[in-house]
């Protein structure tokens, strides 16, 4: 008997307040569409367990291979782990950590982009399975690791990749500009940091030692003269 779930936003929504309650103020809380996407692909791969593939990823041979690791996903750079890829037996230990982790890390940055990335994204499942690996996780609980050549590039690997991106806004094309440049923008980072020092220097130091010479000025007076001239003033108040 094999049945098709198509995950529209309603059903996503039901699916969690009927399964995973305890979630669902964090998953109509997100911001952005593209987070809930994200985040139900952890919860039905936990529940459920199979394979999840993004609608960029085709399948460029038999998957058949892969159903024999309790989980496995696909590295990538420059986070580390992506999310576009995956697959699990139901209630698996990484997927659970997953999907309990998702409301501790629900915060706001900047650019809505690091903020999907660090929510919900690829960078955020990269930590997750970072801390994940710290506990040593053996036999059944560990997750295998697919790398660039199993993933896509030849004949005999799993997926070929092609161009999506749909949620990128126009944020990505400045981090992605950002990053294309960065040596340039470091030389300039340090140039305008060594002139803002320039400038305290000059304005604060200069100021310093000009305050400090009229200061002292009267005391280099040698101390007969200064007698003298204290005489002088004094005479002449007498006079007037």
């Amino acid at each position: 008997d094999k049945r098709v779930q198509l995950w529209t936003d309603k059903k996503s929504r039901e699916f969690i307040a009927a399964e995973y309650p305890w979630f669902l103020e964090t998953f109509d809380g997100y911001p952005y569409p593209i987070q809930r996407a994200d985040s139900i692909r952890y919860f039905v791969l936990h529940h459920f367990g199979g394979i999840y593939i993004d609608l960029d990823d085709g399948c460029n041979r038999s998957l058949d291979p892969l159903l024999a690791y309790p989980a496995w996903l696909r590295r990538t750079t420059p986070t580390g782990i992506s999310n576009d890829a995956m697959g699990s037996v139901p209630r698996h230990p990484f997927f659970l950590k997953a999907i309990d982790s998702l409301p501790e890390y629900n915060r706001g940055w900047i650019l809505p982009y690091i903020t999907v990335m660090a929510t919900t994204g690829p960078l955020y499942l990269s930590v997750i399975w970072r801390h994940y690996m710290n506990g040593n996780p053996e036999g059944n609980e560990r997750v295998r690791i697919m790398f660039a050549d199993e993933y896509k590039n030849h004949s005999w690997s799993f997926f070929t990749h092609h161009l999506g991106n749909s949620w990128h806004s126009g944020d990505v094309k400045l981090i992605f500009w950002m990053l294309q440049h960065w040596l340039l923008l470091t030389c300039l980072g340090f140039l305008v940091g060594f002139s803002l020092l320039f400038c305290i220097y000059s304005f604060c130091v200069r100021r310093r030692q000009s305050d400090t010479k009229g200061r002292f000025s009267y005391s280099r007076i040698p101390f007969y003269r200064r007698i003298s001239q204290k005489d002088i003033e004094l005479d002449d108040r007498h006079e007037v």
